[in-house]
């Protein structure tokens, strides 16, 4: 069996292994760029996740309070309607935990991030719309072209935060005062 371009030739007598060979290096590619199913279930037991990769991920609407991201890749996920707020325990309060991650272009649209944790974040071109990130931390965040129409973000920590190219629109700034310029 030999290549040529993307033409398959055998010399064998068997045309099952042909047919066998060529549908393996069609399916293969396929795979490329989705997250691990594995890592998403274990994800949804332990709601620990540093270091991980779960681009694209379905995550919309789930229960994720106190959750650990740190470091993990969730470009392109779905995490709309997601509550990620502060978990209450018995001795202190776990906030979800998205320092250092890749949040490239994930949909949090009307997410409860309540406290959470984004210092160092990468959340160019994020969808926060009608979000809430009251009292979240955004130091160091990269916002680059995010979307924050409709977005509480009174009381967040935001120093050193990237603004460049992000639409405003009856966003709640931390002062508390109303930003529409990009409306």
């Amino acid at each position: 069996m030999f290549f040529k371009g993307n033409t398959v030739f055998s010399k064998c007598s068997s045309p099952r292994l042909v047919v066998l060979l060529s549908s393996l290096a069609w399916s293969w590619p396929l795979q490329v760029g989705a997250f691990d199913a594995t890592k998403l279930e274990d994800f949804k037991i332990t709601n620990v996740c540093k270091y991980c990769d779960l681009t694209d991920a379905p995550m919309s609407g789930r229960d994720m309070r106190g959750a650990d991201l740190q470091n993990a890749n969730l470009s392109g996920a779905k995490l709309d309607k997601a509550n990620m707020a502060e978990r209450p325990m018995e001795k202190r309060t776990l906030v979800t935990n998205f320092e250092d991650a890749n949040l490239r272009r994930t949909d949090f649209t009307g997410a409860n991030l309540h406290l959470a944790n984004f210092t160092n974040a990468y959340l160019r071109e994020a969808n926060l719309s009608g979000a809430d990130l009251s009292d979240a931390v955004l130091s160091k965040a990269n916002l680059k072209g995010a979307l924050l129409v409709g977005t509480n973000l009174k009381g967040a920590k935001m120093d050193d935060v990237k603004l460049d190219d992000t639409k405003f629109c009856k966003t709640v700034m931390p002062d508390g005062t109303m930003n529409d310029s990009g409306c």
